[in-house]
This record gives structure tokens, sequence and C-alpha cells, in this order.
């Protein structure tokens, strides 16, 4: 028999997510498309998106650890205000992206192809200026623009959130990022206990207990020590650079 606080937190989840859905079609169908319509300039347009998303995601956050879902706490999150960095993190659970752009005022990041062609979606995403993950020399392009412009940059090198009790594994897609830009990264570093929300679980599989998270900007790694192998040998510069990184984010399974 369900104890009485899970099947609270389980009727909460439930209308954190439906909460969630209305805030979406509130955006693609009401605000974005005004964004669109009245502000030509493309510039202005992303920065005014990416802020309503900022200050709406943040206020999301705030409801669902008022209604008893989680609570967290960050570390050193001031650093991520400043403009033009490229944040790499570790992913955990569905939400960990909500939490990152409720940190930083104007994150740019990579989404998936079909969502730039869905209906529910598209809208948010043209005005937003996300990049389209279709693949290729001109995505790593697109990322370099976006933090030139002093967008900052927020991408999982995982790709995806890794499932529980599975070694994390890096794409390359950020590396490059990072050295073809000259942008030092930021790393950060998140963890959850208990863990939720992961790759194949169902949103009513709800923890024990509410959800605590921890989110640490761990620092800039240098790039310095990687450019000159990577203008000489590129597939060598990444993995150096990507091995570094892992062993910054997953200390306990480095090699």
């Amino acid at each position: 028999m369900l104890k009485l606080g899970k099947l609270y937190r389980i009727a909460a989840t439930g209308l954190a997510f439906t909460v969630f859905g209305g805030i979406g079609v509130f955006f693609q169908f009401l605000i974005f498309p005004g964004t669109v319509l009245f502000i030509r300039n493309t510039e202005k347009r992303k920065l005014l998106a990416r802020k309503i998303i900022h200050y709406t995601f943040a206020a999301f956050i705030a409801f669902i650890k008022t209604i008893g879902i989680l609570n967290w706490e960050g570390k050193d999150l001031d650093k991520l205000r400043k403009p033009g960095l490229l944040i790499l993190a570790n992913h955990l659970t569905l939400i960990d992206v909500v939490f990152l752009f409720s940190f930083v005022p104007n994150a740019c990041a990579i989404v998936k192809s079909t969502l730039a062609k869905n209906p529910f979606t598209w809208g948010a995403l043209y005005a937003a200026g996300y990049i389209t993950n279709d693949g290729g020399p001109a995505l790593i392009e697109d990322c370099v623009r976006e933090l030139k412009s002093g967008a900052s940059l927020i991408i999982f090198p995982e790709g995806t959130r890794t499932p529980p009790g599975q070694r994390p594994k890096f794409k390359h897609g950020a590396m490059l990022t990072a050295l073809e830009s000259g942008t030092n990264p930021t790393i950060v570093k998140i963890t959850c206990e208990p863990r939720s929300l992961t790759k194949g679980a169902h949103w009513w599989e709800v923890p024990e207990k509410p959800m605590y998270f921890t989110f640490t900007v761990l620092g800039d790694i240098d790039l310095e020590p990687f450019k000159n192998l990577y203008r000489t040998a590129p597939p060598k510069g990444v993995r150096a650079l990507s091995r570094k990184i892992f062993s910054v984010l997953f200390p306990d399974l480095s090699e």
C-alpha cells in the first residue's frame, strides 16, 4: 500500500507536468508568435524570447519546490550569469535543462530537429533562435556564432540522460565547439538524491522522499594545453579535451 506522502507526490508531479504543458501551449500560440510578428530585429527577438523562458522556468522551479516535489541548492551559480559561456553539465533527469535555463538569462541550446518541425514547439524554438541538431559542420558553426554573439550555450556532453548504473559516454560536439570558438568550457556538476525522472522511467515513479538537487559550478577548463594538439591532429585534440572534461565531471569513473 502506498504511503500518503508518496501518493501526494505522485499527484503533485502530475500537476507539475500539466502546468508545464500549459506553459508550453501558452508560449507556442500566444507569446512567441507575437514576438516573431512584432519584433523584426532577430537579435532583439531572440533575447526577449530567451528572457521569457528564463523567468518562466525560474517560476516553474519555485512552484514545484513549493508543492514538495523537490528541493535544491546551488554553489557559485552567479558565475553562470556572465555572457558568452559554454556551459557543460552531466545529465541525470528530465528537468536538468529547466534548472540550467532558470540560472542563465541568455541561454541557447541544441534541440532535436524534429521539434523545429512540430506545430506545438516550432514557434518557441524559432523565436528563441535555438540550434537544431542536423549535424555536420553547420551545427558547430551555429554554436560558435551564438557564443561569439554573447549568448551562453548549454550542452550536455552525454547527449541524453545516462540511465542509472551505466557509464556516461560523451559525444564530441561540445569539445569541437569549445576548440573552434576558443571558449573555455564552464563545468557544472549536477547531483540528485534520490534520483527520479531518469531515462526510461515514468513520471509517476516517484521516490520515497522528495528529490534533492545540487548544482555546483566547478570552474572553467583551460583550453591552452589542447590547442596545439587540436591544430596538428584535431581528433586527438578533441579526445584529449573530452578525457579532461570527463575526469572533472566524473572523477570516480576516470581511468
